[in-house]
């Protein structure tokens, strides 16, 4: 049900966007003066703005759930009872939930070029799958953070909470002068804005695509995942 409303959320807004952009194209165009084209405004409102807020949001929430769950809802005993470990439990529930992230990722990518067509602007296909990648790695390092903090705690809210307040604190702390220049903020590096995926006076592709910081917030999703695993082994449930 999260998936579905994040999906229909993140469709929602992605189509109002394009489809409405001669009403919204305005108040973006004051807020950022240097937005001067249709594709400068669907980066501001779509992958860089509200939207990828909405795909970190939905990523957090997609991460809830597991065994704690199962414990409070006095499912556990048959949750355990199924011939299967409990690290093939959270990491088939990690696995679909990664998938979840991907598809989440897609959703501007296959809506926006055809929905700016319709109304008469171009929204190239290649511009568009570039941040896929981008997107879906910094969708599992969320989504990660999440997942860790469910298997931690009993309660749904308090896991939100916990997650929630992790990553302000993480994003706040990477803004340090000494951290900055390594690309570590997940929603700049989402929005394509580090390291300098984009020229920030086009906003388009600047040429160098790197693959490292990709690998790297995939490699630390992948760690805070098996740590979830370890941590659910050695629980008393």
């Amino acid at each position: 049900m999260r998936f579905l409303i994040s999906a229909g959320v993140i469709t929602s807004l992605c189509l109002m966007y394009a489809l409405l952009h001669k009403q919204f194209y305005p108040g973006i165009a004051h807020e950022h003066p240097g937005v001067r084209h249709y594709v400068q405004y669907i980066h501001w409102t779509v992958f860089g703005g509200g939207v990828r807020g909405m795909m970190q949001l939905s990523c957090l929430l997609l991460g809830l759930g597991g065994l704690q769950r199962d414990r409070r809802q006095n499912t556990l005993g048959f949750t355990l009872a199924l011939p299967v470990s409990r690290f093939r439990l959270v990491a088939s529930r990690a696995v679909l939930g990664l998938l979840q992230v991907l598809a989440l990722a897609a959703i501007p990518t296959v809506l926006l070029p055809a929905a700016s067509h319709l109304v008469g602007q171009q929204l190239p296909f290649d511009y568009a799958v570039h941040f896929i990648p981008l997107w879906f790695a910094g969708g599992c390092f969320t989504f990660a953070i999440s997942f860790l903090a469910s298997v931690l705690f009993t309660s749904e809210y308090v896991s939100l909470a916990v997650a929630y307040v992790t990553y302000i604190f993480y994003l706040a702390a990477v803004r340090h002068p000494l951290l900055r220049r390594v690309p570590l903020h997940v929603a700049d590096f989402m929005s394509g804005m580090f390291p300098h995926y984009l020229d920030r006076g086009t906003m388009l592709w600047s040429g160098s695509y790197a693959l490292l910081p990709i690998a790297g917030f995939l490699t630390a999703a992948a760690a805070l995942v098996l740590l979830s695993s370890l941590v659910v082994r050695r629980q008393d449930l």
